[in-house]
């Protein structure tokens, strides 16, 4: 098959992103750049459509804010309402550690809520999509969103993307979240902890090192109607393919466990080689494994961009995936 007739998924996208540009972090008390910039996206989208795949991308559409609140209390949104337009008034301003942040690592500007809530428009187009009937679909957008929980916000997410998706296409069927990113969704985890009509699984760096190490360990299953839909799968440093290949077999098996209607695939590619935030050592032969075997599963996927901050390095990855997905 040659590139030009590579077969193809739609890959939702706008570069209306590139405004979400913050400066700095703390990390371990000390102000560094931050590593969440706009080319993590550019970069990806560029080398997508170099593999053959730029006749599949899709602008997303618009979805009321209101969206939100099905997964995040009035208490959280109304402070990233109230801070970010306060912030619009004080010429650039930049908020670094709030009441609702978990960690001091994801500023707060004045175009910050609107830039996370123009990427939750994009996961949400991927949802509509699949209702629609499309097999496989990519949401390629930032910042990402797995840290955000139902009361705070953190690791460079203020919306979470995945579980709003989640929340719209529950009513359509069960739903199972599947979260490959390097760090484990805190966020994703505490808004399904409790219920049992929508799985999470992850596999993710060990909290006992790995950010944000207040979450993610094995006992952690779930609780009142939610107990057993909670699975966490945490691997030690520098895991590599074979071994993180091993539990992903597990966590297919509870995916399989779980039978649901739709899949959302929370996808960081911070698990890879080099990355300069995460600790594994994936290559790109295992994405597009992973990319297979879901694709085998004969479910709806939705893959939703998390994490990942090599920029020589991305590219590589989300083709490789989406080569396998589709």
């Amino acid at each position: 098959m040659t590139r030009t007739q590579r077969r193809t998924l739609p890959i939702i996208y706008t570069p209306l992103h590139k405004p979400h540009v913050p400066r700095i972090e703390l990390s371990h008390s000390l102000v560094v750049d931050h590593p969440e910039v706009p080319e993590r996206v550019e970069v990806m989208a560029s080398a997508l459509q170099r593999a053959g795949h730029a006749e599949s991308f899709v602008e997303p559409r618009e979805f009321p804010f209101s969206s939100a609140a099905a997964v995040h209390d009035a208490s959280l949104l109304t402070f990233l309402e109230r801070t970010t337009a306060r912030l619009a008034e004080s010429a650039g301003d930049t908020l670094l550690e709030t009441p609702y942040t978990i960690s001091p690592d994801t500023p707060l500007a004045a175009n910050t809520l609107a830039q996370a809530w123009l990427a939750s428009c994009v996961v949400l187009t991927g949802a509509e999509m699949l209702r629609g009937g499309e097999p496989r679909v990519y949401a390629l957008e930032r910042p990402p969103g797995h840290h955000a929980g139902r009361y705070k916000y953190g690791g460079y997410c203020y919306i979470n993307h995945a579980a709003v998706a989640a929340h719209a296409l529950q009513n359509h069927g069960r739903v199972a979240v599947l979260d490959i990113d390097f760090h484990h969704g805190n966020g994703t985890q505490e808004i399904f902890y409790e219920t049992d009509e929508v799985l999470y699984v992850s596999l993710h760096g060990h909290p006992a090192w790995a950010y944000p190490r207040f979450s993610g360990w094995p006992e952690e299953t779930g609780t009142g109607a939610g107990e057993n839909y909670t699975l966490n799968l945490p691997l030690p440093m520098f895991t590599e393919n074979a071994a993180f290949l091993e539990a992903f077999s597990q966590a297919l098996e509870k995916i399989a466990w779980y039978a649901p209607a739709y899949l959302i695939l929370s996808c960081g590619f911070d698990t890879r080689a080099g990355d300069p935030v995460g600790a594994f050592s994936l290559t790109d032969e295992c994405y597009q494994a992973i990319g297979e075997q879901l694709a085998a599963l004969s479910v709806p996927i939705l893959a939703v961009q998390e994490g990942g901050y090599d920029l020589e390095g991305l590219g590589k990855a989300v083709v490789a995936l989406v080569d396998g997905l589709v």
